[in-house]
């Protein structure tokens, strides 16, 4: 069993370190990544707890420990582990670690994939009585398919903000995130209504076909966060090369750099830049400059005057490395 449990975390780990690995144009720290994971397995879940008994005992009390289960795992668990879970982007927003969705995407997945491993383990413990296959059972379909959804509940949330959190308007902060909720809450109580519905045999026989249905949703739900995933990329990389071909243009940077930087197969090659030049501190500089510009271009009021002095600081540093002058901190 513990062995299992273990495997289960592990596997849901390497999720989290191939969804961080995708970012391939400006990583986030590894370290706040954490961070946000740990959050999710140990803030979100503890919280999800306390906050869900109240509803729990309540639907108990109303319409009897069936009535109770149903709506706990429908409707109660999926409304207040969405937003126990997305309480991680307040921090996030405060540090300023947002540039984009594809951040927000990242740090989404990160906490909801904490709340998965640690739920791996509470599942494990809870139904250890019940005999070693059926804990291998249940943290194997932990793994697979409630953790996808976790992390895909999660980012599409934090997609959400993080393409919220450049634009202008207050109005940004109630229509994009509660979009972003709705649509995790919906994925999220989807996959606990099925679940639901096998274990109660809604369906009589025909209950058992919801386990490959629930499969094909799952699936599906992660080949089209894959997708959105590559599309917030494609964006990146355009918004990286027109940026740094105005750049270019102004004489901040080499014209043949707006080529390399957005690709992030050229980028990595050795050769490009003269060997006084730091590779990893120069492109993230010339990332970033591109980005803030992008910002600048969506963002309104004294934001403006933020990005203007963040766009000249970066343009400064890029400068020095070319010229050889260590960058400013």
């Amino acid at each position: 069993m513990i062995a299992a449990v273990l495997a289960g975390t592990l596997v849901v780990f390497g999720y989290l370190v191939v969804i961080w690995w995708l970012d391939r144009y400006e990583r986030e720290p590894f370290w706040m990544t954490l961070l946000v994971f740990a959050w999710g397995g140990f803030g979100g879940t503890s919280m999800g707890c306390l906050c869900s008994m109240p509803f729990v005992f309540g639907a108990t009390a109303a319409g009897g420990e069936v009535a109770g289960e149903v709506v706990g795992a429908v409707i109660v668990a999926p409304v207040v582990e969405e937003i126990t879970k997305g309480l991680a982007f307040v921090f996030l927003l405060l540090t300023r670690h947002l540039d984009n969705e594809t951040d927000g995407l990242i740090y989404g997945a990160a906490t909801g994939l904490g709340f998965a491993a640690v739920e791996n383990i509470m599942y494990a413990v809870s139904f250890a009585g019940e005999g070693t296959e059926t804990v291998l059972v249940l943290v194997a379909v932990r793994t697979l398919f409630s953790a996808i959804v976790h992390c895909i509940s999660s980012g599409i949330l934090g997609m959400s903000i993080g393409f919220a959190c450049h634009r202008s308007g207050a109005a940004r902060w109630v229509l994009w995130p509660a979009v972003g909720l709705a649509l995790a809450i919906g994925n999220h109580a989807l996959w606990n209504g099925i679940a639901t519905a096998m274990e109660f045999e809604v369906l009589g026989e025909a209950s058992a076909l919801l386990a490959p249905l629930g499969m094909l949703i799952v699936a599906a739900a992660a080949a089209g966060m894959f997708g959105l995933t590559q599309w917030s990329l494609f964006r990146e990389h355009r918004v990286i090369r027109k940026y740094l071909l105005e750049e270019a243009a102004r004489g901040v940077l080499p014209v043949e750099h707006a080529s390399i930087v957005p690709f992030w197969s050229r980028r990595s090659r050795r050769g490009w830049l003269p060997p006084h030049v730091p590779q990893q501190a120069y492109i993230r500089a010339a990332t970033l400059l591109a980005f803030r510009h992008h910002q600048l271009e969506v963002a309104r009021g004294e934001r403006r005057e933020r990005y203007l002095a963040e766009i000249a600081a970066l343009r400064a540093n890029v400068q020095r490395m070319l010229h050889g002058i260590p960058a400013a901190a």
